[in-house]
């Protein structure tokens, strides 16, 4: 029986990782992916090219296109000489993951509708707020042509797909699912040997109680009030260290402080990233919230808490955004902004061994049977062939 074709466009994909959700839909579809060169792009400070495996060959047809303009942002660029792509092959299916107003997506949408015939498109969105004044307005009348345009919406998180139906899509299907699944196999639970390995190649005492977070270093990912909370609580318990990995407006701040508790580790390829998370005892995602005249903003999903799940690490983040939906347990989230909610947390888990192994194993569990790239294929799958 011959399988569907589906098309998958977006810079995501530029970087093998990201694209072994697209291996497990090649079990069901025809899969060819549209994305970016890498071109010299930098990701948490570290080139690209750091970033993108040497695997075997992969069971997906994979297409590379330059960006106009180069290292624009993602909602900002189209991609070259990608109308061939459409000409030469039929799709069944497109998905193009941007946003509502991103170019790429409305290049896609009329290229799809130019050149293929019955073919079912759609995008993926993760916008999770609505803008103010002006720039709301504009942006809600493209919510509202989407709702004309689009035959399907995959939205990475419930707000999202609340702002869609607001604006006019209530009768298109739409998904809830995460853009990208986590690779059960590389992010496992850790032996003690891989904690010991990683603690002492970093200079992290083997008998700490290690707080982590990795990914970017900026304001809102609640990095100050991380450290805060871990300084705080080092006064009831001398053992806890914090360690952090990744780039950003942040890592000054951090880099300031030599007190011998605070880790602060360089960016790392994302397959190196499992040895980071398996050397912790807590991941603390502590987003928060951004109401300013220019930018609005509210966690939308935080990947890394999957991540972290998977390695059987106690979990815990605040209630910023998509964060609880993620976590699933309210057990594992504190206020956002809120330093003495994050301490007395964990605190909490620190005193109850019991409750945080318990925690773990559930988490664990979650982020095996919801958020694998097999189960996240899965949930594309059903939804895209039911169409």
């Amino acid at each position: 029986m011959t399988k569907p074709r589906l098309l998958v466009i977006g810079p995501t994909y530029s970087i093998a990782t990201n694209r072994r959700k697209l291996w497990a839909l090649a079990e069901d579809f025809e899969v060819t992916c549209a994305t970016s060169q890498l071109n010299g792009g930098k990701i948490f400070g570290r080139p690209a090219e750091d970033f993108e495996e040497k695997t075997a060959q992969e069971p997906i047809e994979l297409r590379r296109f330059r960006e106009f303009p180069s290292h624009g942002e993602n909602t900002r660029i189209i991609y070259q000489e990608i109308g061939e792509l459409f000409r030469s092959t039929q799709f069944d299916f497109v998905l193009v993951e941007n946003e509502p107003w991103g170019l790429l997506k409305w290049q896609a949408w009329f290229l799809t509708r130019r050149f293929q015939q019955r073919v079912v498109f759609g995008e993926f969105s993760w916008e999770n707020v609505e803008r103010p004044g002006l720039k709301g307005l504009l942006l809600s009348l493209c919510y509202r042509i989407s709702g004309f345009a689009d035959d399907y919406i995959v939205c990475g998180n419930q707000a999202g797909r609340r702002i869609f139906i607001k604006y006019g899509s209530a009768r298109r299907p739409i998904l809830v699912a995460p853009q990208i699944g986590v690779d059960a196999a590389l992010y496992r639970p850790a032996s003690a040997t891989d904690r010991s390995t990683f603690r002492k190649a970093n200079n992290i005492p083997a008998n700490a109680t290690l707080v982590g977070y990795c990914g970017r270093l900026s304001p809102e990912k609640g990095i100050k009030e991380l450290s805060y909370a871990v300084q705080a609580l080092r006064e009831q318990y001398p053992e806890l260290h914090l360690a952090i990995l990744g780039d950003g407006p942040c890592r000054e701040h951090l880099a300031a402080c030599k007190d011998p508790w605070l880790h602060l580790l360089a960016p790392r390829p994302h397959f190196e990233v499992p040895n980071f998370l398996r050397a912790l005892d807590f991941f603390v995602l502590a987003s928060k919230p951004v109401r300013t005249r220019g930018h609005v903003w509210e966690e939308q999903f935080g990947h890394v808490l999957i991540e972290a799940m998977a390695c059987r690490i106690t979990t815990i983040g605040s209630d910023c955004g998509a964060i609880p939906e993620v976590l699933g347990d309210s057990r594992a989230v504190f206020p956002h902004s809120n330093v003495a909610g994050l301490i007395h947390l964990l605190r909490k888990l620190i005193e109850d061994d019991h409750a945080r192994s318990q925690l773990a194993e559930q988490q664990h569990g979650r982020a095996r049977k919801l958020f694998s790239h097999q189960a996240v294929a899965q949930s594309y799958t059903d939804f895209l062939l039911n169409l």
